[in-house]
């Protein structure tokens, strides 16, 4: 016969069955209104009251406590990609995650029960993937992913933590960003005369737009007269097909004012296409050679073609990025002015980048003040 420890209403409760101890807490109410109980069973005493004590501490917190068998990692995998990651992250996310999931996480863990992973497991995964010649930030990539599908899985209280978040990954170094000087850029702009992406890079060079952000610009969003765009999309590859994506985030859309390189750029793409009278249906500003909106790994290799004859560092697009960033804090831009230019969602990201920027600019102020001071006549 069952023999209950009696404790006071709202503590749960333990009693013995069967030999074992039952540690039973309430945990909400069920659709038809009628208290609903978790348990854990336990062989001693001591390990019924520490199961009691850590439910509790779950129902307290808000934290769902897992109800019915879990399922193995890998059938919640599919379930997450499918049902949580399709319908709600753009294609480039649902692509990055399942191919983190199908080459190094279905491998590794995929058999076993969700529940039973605990970060000790997610850790050792993680050094198995090292050993096998995975860099740094292969690993931090998967590491992102499991994460992301064990969070899901704990609103759905199919566990009751996320292991990832206490196993220890690999800690990945972030490369110097590249960027260049105004004679660096000078240099580059002439190696760029006559090459198919000239106008493109001239434009991203002076307005610090993202790559998809510049071959998205379109017709309608560009106003000559008042020497202005408006960023608003983006070019991205979806199924093998460039096709244009709205912008996430009401600080990426933006107004921004065209002039010196970024208007000739413009203005010369305009008479160029009057002139060639392509076949243009979403009215693309920047077309590539035969009419066609510009593929990014195209734009990278002709942009490294000219790098190369420039005898400048070879880069990627993104440093363009920096470059324009750079020149516009340079040119007396505040941090403000600067991350609304580049579309940042918070201005302490544009200052965690180009901080750096504004301390070199305080310390030559700081040098040209000193020598004004050293320069000074005490009065006689």
């Amino acid at each position: 016969m069952a023999r209950e420890t009696r404790k006071a209403k709202g503590t749960g409760s333990i009693y013995q069955k069967n030999g074992y101890y039952v540690a039973q807490v309430m945990d909400g109410y069920n659709e038809k209104g009628r208290p609903k109980y978790r348990q854990a069973q336990r062989k001693s005493h001591a390990d019924a009251v520490k199961a009691l004590n850590e439910m509790l501490a779950k129902v307290t917190t808000g934290v769902a406590i897992p109800d019915g068998k879990a399922p193995r990692l890998g059938d919640w995998l599919d379930t997450w990609l499918n049902d949580h990651v399709k319908p709600n992250k753009e294609p480039k996310t649902f692509d990055f995650y399942k191919l983190n999931v199908e080459k190094r996480i279905r491998p590794k863990l995929g058999r076993v029960e969700l529940r039973k992973i605990k970060s000790a497991d997610v850790t050792k995964m993680f050094r198995i993937l090292e050993t096998e010649g995975a860099s740094k930030s292969t690993v931090s990539a998967t590491r992102r992913t499991l994460r992301a599908a064990f969070t899901v899985a704990v609103k759905n209280g199919l566990c009751a933590a996320n292991p990832v978040t206490n196993a220890i990954a690999p800690t990945v170094r972030t490369k110097p960003k590249v960027f260049f000087d105004a004679e660096q850029a000078q240099a580059l702009l002439t190696a760029l005369k006559g090459s198919p992406v000239e106008n493109l890079v001239r434009f991203t060079l002076a307005t610090g737009v993202r790559i998809g952000e510049a071959t998205g610009l379109t017709w309608p969003h560009v106003d000559l007269s008042r020497k202005e765009c408006r960023i608003e999309q983006q070019m991205q590859r979806v199924g093998g097909e460039l096709v244009l994506k709205p912008l996430k985030t009401d600080k990426s859309r933006r107004t921004m004012p065209m002039v010196g390189h970024s208007l000739q750029a413009v203005q010369d793409e305009k008479a160029r296409q009057t002139l060639e009278a392509w076949h243009n249906p979403n009215s693309v500003v920047f077309l590539n050679p035969f009419g066609r909106p510009f593929d990014p790994k195209y734009v990278d290799v002709k942009l490294k073609e000219a790098l190369a004859k420039a005898k400048l560092p070879v880069t990627g697009m993104h440093s363009l990025r920096h470059s324009a960033a750079t020149f516009m804090l340079m040119a007396g831009l505040n941090m403000h002015q600067v991350s609304r230019y580049l579309g940042h969602s918070q201005i302490a990201l544009t200052s965690n980048l180009y901080g750096h920027v504004l301390d070199d600019s305080m310390r030559e102020a700081a040098d040209t003040l000193q020598r004004a001071y050293a320069q000074e006549k005490p009065e006689e």
